[in-house]
C-alpha cells in the first residue's frame, strides 16, 4: 500500500466549516487506499478510530507558515518512514514543499482550495497582488495541483500556463450517494428542539458569522429578504447555523427576536439541513466553491443562491435542486422562496449524475490512478 503524507496547515478536526470537511473528508477517502499520515497543528481532535495517524508537529501561531525548523523535521520523518507522496493543502507551504521536494525527490501534489489571492481581492487586502504572485509560483512549480472546480482550473491553465495534464479534479466530495431516507424523522426533532411549529416552514442559513461575507450575507436577509417574505410566504422559521455572530455586530440583537433561531454551532450541519424546506446563500463576496451548496443538495434541501454563490458548481448536474438568481436582484428573492416552498417537482432521481460526481468514492476512484509517481 502506498505511503503518504499530508499537510494540512491548520486545525480541521473536529470539522467546522466546508473548508475542514474538505480536508476531512478527503483524507478519510484517501486512507481507505493509501497508508496515510497527517501533519497538522497541536489543536486538532483526533478520534480513536481515526483511519490515520495525526502528527502535531505544526505551532497554533501564525509564525509557523515561515517555520524554517520544518525543513528538516520533515525531511528526517520523510527519511524514516519511505514516503512516496507528498500532499500539501493549499498554496501556503509551497516555498517549503519546493525545498523539500529538492532535498528528497519525492513528487507532491498541492491541493488548491481555491484560487486565493482571489478571494482575498474581493475582500480587499492590500496584500492581495502579492499572494497572487506567489500563488501562481506555486502552482508553477508543484508536480500536480488539484482544483476543486473546472472554474479555477481553467483559470490557472488560462491565466497563469498551468499545463493542463499537471491538473486533477477533486471537488468537495460528500460521503451519501443518494437522498437520507430520514429526512421527515429529522426534520421533526429538529422542529421539537427549536420549538417550531408545524405550519412553519423552515429556512436555513449556514455560515459562521465570524466572516464578512458571512455577515453581510445575513445583512442582505435581515434588510431586504425578511420584510417581504412576511406577505409573501406566511409562518415560517429562519435557523442560523455555523457560530454565534460577534457581540459588536449591529444586527445581534436582531437575530435574537422574530423569525430567527440562532443555533449557533451544530456538531451535526446535516441534521440541520435536511429538516430545512430551502437553503438561503444570498453570498455577494469571498471566493471558491460554496460547499454548503453540495451538502444541502446532496441532503435533498433545494437551494436558492445569487450568482456569485453558485460559481464552481456544475448547474447540469444539480437537477431543479439550486436556483440562481442575479447578484444584488433582491426584489426578486421573495417571490423566489415562496415558489420554491410550495414545489412539489423536486426528483432525487435527477440527481444521479450529481453523487457520481461528488460522492467521495467515486472521486477516489477516479484521483488515484492521477496522482503523480
Amino acid at each position: 500500500m502506498k505511503k503518504v503524507l499530508a499537510i494540512a496547515p491548520y486545525r480541521f478536526l473536529p470539522a467546522r466549516s466546508g473548508g475542514h470537511r474538505y480536508i476531512e473528508g478527503w483524507y478519510h477517502a484517501l486512507s481507505q487506499q493509501v497508508q496515510l499520515t497527517v501533519i497538522s497543528t497541536a489543536d486538532n481532535t483526533v478520534v480513536d478510530n481515526c483511519p490515520y495517524r495525526v502528527l502535531p508537529l505544526l505551532p497554533n501561531s501564525f509564525f509557523r507558515y515561515g517555520d524554517l525548523t520544518l525543513r528538516a523535521t520533515i525531511r528526517d520523518l520523510i527519511q524514516r518512514n519511505q514516503y512516496e507522496l507528498l500532499v500539501w493543502e493549499h498554496p501556503y507551504y509551497a516555498w517549503l514543499a519546493h525545498l523539500i521536494k529538492k532535498d528528497t525527490g519525492i513528487p507532491y501534489l498541492l491541493r488548491a482550495h481555491n484560487i486565493e489571492y482571489q478571494r482575498f481581492r474581493t475582500l480587499h487586502k492590500i496584500w492581495w497582488p502579492l499572494l497572487a504572485y506567489y500563488e501562481k509560483w506555486s502552482f508553477q512549480v508543484a508536480d500536480s495541483i488539484s482544483f476543486i472546480s473546472n472554474n479555477d482550473k481553467n483559470f490557472a491553465i488560462t491565466n497563469w500556463k498551468v499545463a493542463p495534464q499537471r491538473c486533477i479534479d477533486i471537488p468537495f466530495g460528500i460521503q451519501n450517494d443518494k437522498i437520507p431516507e430520514n429526512k421527515i424523522q429529522i426534520r421533526q426533532q429538529i422542529k421539537e428542539r427549536y420549538s417550531i411549529n408545524e405550519n412553519e416552514k423552515i429556512l436555513l442559513f449556514n455560515g459562521p458569522l465570524d466572516y464578512k461575507p458571512n455577515r453581510e450575507a445575513l445583512e442582505s436577509i435581515i434588510q431586504f429578504i425578511v420584510p417581504s417574505l412576511l406577505t409573501q410566504v406566511g409562518a415560517f422559521k429562519i435557523l442560523l447555523c455555523g457560530g454565534h455572530a460577534p457581540k459588536n455586530w449591529k444586527y445581534r440583537k436582531t437575530i435574537q427576536n422574530g423569525p430567527y433561531i440562532e443555533a449557533g454551532f451544530v456538531e451535526d450541519i446535516n441534521q440541520y439541513v435536511m429538516a430545512a424546506d430551502l437553503l438561503l446563500n444570498p453570498i455577494q463576496k469571498g471566493g471558491g466553491v460554496k460547499t454548503k451548496i453540495i451538502e444541502s443538495i446532496s441532503m435533498g434541501t433545494p437551494v436558492l443562491t445569487t450568482t456569485a454563490g453558485a460559481v464552481g458548481i456544475d448547474r447540469n448536474i444539480t437537477g431543479n435542486y439550486m436556483q440562481v438568481l442575479s447578484d444584488g436582484a433582491w426584489d426578486q428573492w421573495a417571490p423566489s422562496i415562496a415558489t420554491l416552498l410550495h414545489n412539489t417537482s423536486f426528483e432525487p432521481a435527477s440527481l444521479t449524475n450529481f453523487f457520481m460526481h461528488y460522492n467521495w468514492n467515486h472521486i477516489i476512484e477516479r484521483v488515484l490512478p492521477a496522482l503523480p509517481d
